[in-house]
């Protein structure tokens, strides 16, 4: 059996790490976590919040009560366990109070910048790339990725083809990830990280 990178823990998953296909029927096979969030439930009265706040995410519960949202929180557990992490924003409109989570692929160490751009459908794009990227310096090998997935989500076939290009740009097997959150309770993850932690 496969001894899962230890790099994994950091995201605090449920259950069993485990390789499995990024997508039914096909060859491409990568590290795979589940996750247990709380899902957010406003206080009675609340105004519903606009998608310009929420950037249409699943909100989920902090500890505190207030509302964050998955990628804003495997950031912040990336951080916590020593990580310089951050959410690339493909779509690049993310509200800004989120920006100090958020990593500008053109303010990464050239290594890192080159390979993001290498594996780019055009040089450009931000499509098909991982959602959270992880160093610990500026080069390639001490960097991790991950894709989060959330409730119905899948993989698509861009970001197959983001796996594939990246693996032939010299980015290691180990040092991808995809991390789920199904949605409903995992079973065996009670008392694993229901609440995610404040850091």
């Amino acid at each position: 059996m496969t001894t899962p990178p230890r790099w994994l823990t950091d995201l605090r998953p449920v259950g069993e790490c485990r390789i499995e296909r990024l997508l039914p029927g096909g060859d491409a096979i990568a590290w795979q976590v589940v996750l247990n969030f709380e899902r957010w439930s406003p206080p009675p009265g609340t105004p519903k919040l606009q998608w310009q706040v929420t950037y249409g995410k699943t909100l989920i519960a902090r500890n505190d009560g207030q509302w964050t949202v998955a990628e804003i929180e495997l950031v912040r557990r990336l951080r916590a366990a020593g990580w310089q992490a951050g959410w690339l924003d493909a779509f690049g409109s993310a509200p800004p109070a989120w920006q100090e989570w958020l990593m500008k692929p053109e303010l990464l160490p050239s290594p890192l910048g080159e390979f993001l751009r290498t594996t780019s459908a055009d040089g450009k794009s931000r499509r098909g790339q991982p959602d959270i990227i992880a160093r610990r310096d500026g080069s390639l090998a001490t960097a991790v990725f991950v894709e989060y997935k959330g409730p119905g989500d899948k993989v698509r076939p861009g970001q197959n083809a983001w796996f594939r290009a990246a693996l032939n740009a010299g980015m290691k097997r180990e040092q991808f990830a995809v991390a789920r959150w199904p949605g409903a309770s995992v079973p065996g993850a009670r008392g694993a990280g229901i609440r995610p932690k404040r850091d």
